[in-house]
């Protein structure tokens, strides 16, 4: 592995003629000034999308906990004898009652583990029973790894499975199960899970039908630098040739009743801020306008470092995350934050807040 000096000018270079290689991302990821990297790709950021910055207002809707893959950084799975799996009607009334009082709300964001009696069926039903009841919440569902396990259960291929799920409410997919897309990393965190071709390639066939997605980035536990641009040149190269990423979301792993903190005995606090806005600003300046939407990752990282991130080459805040249970399995206390606390947040940076839909269309702009 080649370490670069970095400098300036270097950067420079390397924007002005594109990223060529694993080796471009490097540089940016291992600038030394911060500062000096976040007003640039701060830059960037304005010549891509200006000064509004956005926000969802979202429910994460966790269907299931009990999940068979059993990923070491993950406090939220559980057995089958301890687990739970939500019917219909209880779906309903969770999304109507956030609705009701927090909404209108704009996304569902619809995940879980993978759960041996989940079928085809029971995903179809799950997305009728959201778009019957609120018609206008968008479904953002589904990981990489539930479509290729949704795959081999039902021996269907992923495209037959993503059309079928589509044609029940489906309107867009996170990047769930990204985490690092290097296989040795992977085969540390959860040696289970579909390796990054995989991920990969399930995207490539949501992309080929219309289904828009994010790509996402979980660091700060036993990759590193070099692995973690290997990740977001990946993430480049499929987005040059599909153009289906809508955003980029970034966060750190978050320590805390896993078994990765007994695996690796000084993982208790890898990360600070610092290396979120270098990740931040690294994937504007590396992406552009290719993947327009940089999200600044204010759940695991904190409001303040959001914030900055906004200021860094990040132009969305993220969601509301009401009902959000993964997170909070570590131990995390986390905020509650309401459409109008995100205003303000926004506001007090000098930018202009504006409410967006599951596809970054901007709804209502706060001037």
């Amino acid at each position: 592995m080649v370490v670069w000096e970095c400098d300036f000018d270097r950067l420079l270079d390397v924007f002005v003629r594109g990223v060529r290689g694993v080796c471009d991302v490097y540089r940016f990821l291992t600038f030394t000034d911060v500062h000096v990297l976040g007003r640039f790709a701060h830059f960037v950021r304005l010549s891509v999308v200006g000064n509004v910055s956005t926000f969802v207002v979202n429910v994460i809707l966790n269907y299931t906990d009990v999940c068979v893959i059993r990923c070491k950084f993950c406090a939220f799975w559980r057995d089958k004898s301890s687990g739970y799996l939500l019917n219909f009607d209880d779906v309903v009334k969770i999304l109507k009652y956030i609705d009701y009082v927090y909404g209108p709300v704009r996304q569902v964001l619809v995940q879980g583990g993978i759960n041996p009696d989940v079928t085809i069926e029971y995903i179809e039903d799950l997305f009728k029973s959201i778009k019957n009841s609120l018609p206008h919440v968008a479904i953002h569902g589904l990981s990489p790894l539930e479509i290729h396990y949704l795959s081999v259960r039902e021996r269907m291929s992923y495209r037959e499975v993503l059309d079928r799920l589509k044609n029940s409410g489906l309107d867009s997919m996170p990047g769930g199960g990204g985490e690092i897309l290097v296989d040795n990393v992977r085969r540390v965190l959860s040696p289970s899970k579909i390796d990054s071709n995989t991920w990969i390639r399930v995207m490539e066939v949501a992309h080929s039908l219309g289904i828009k997605t994010s790509a996402t980035m979980m660091y700060g536990h036993v990759e590193n630098i070099w692995e973690r641009a290997e990740h977001i040149y990946k993430i480049l190269k499929l987005q040059e040739k599909t153009r289906g990423f809508n955003s980029f979301i970034a966060w750190n792993y978050q320590p805390g009743n896993t078994q990765l903190d007994k695996y690796v005995k000084d993982l208790k606090y890898p990360t600070g801020p610092i290396e979120l806005l270098k990740i931040v600003a690294t994937a504007r300046i590396v992406f552009r306008d290719l993947i327009p939407h940089i999200q600044a990752s204010w759940l695991t990282n904190g409001v303040e470092i959001a914030q900055i991130a906004l200021l860094y080459g990040a132009d969305d805040f993220g969601g509301t995350l009401y009902n959000e249970k993964v997170i909070p399995s570590t131990g995390f206390k986390m905020k509650i934050l309401t459409r109008e606390d995100i205003v303000k947040i926004i506001r007090d940076i000098g930018q202009i807040p504006a409410e967006r839909d599951n596809f970054y269309r901007v709804i209502k702009i706060y001037s």
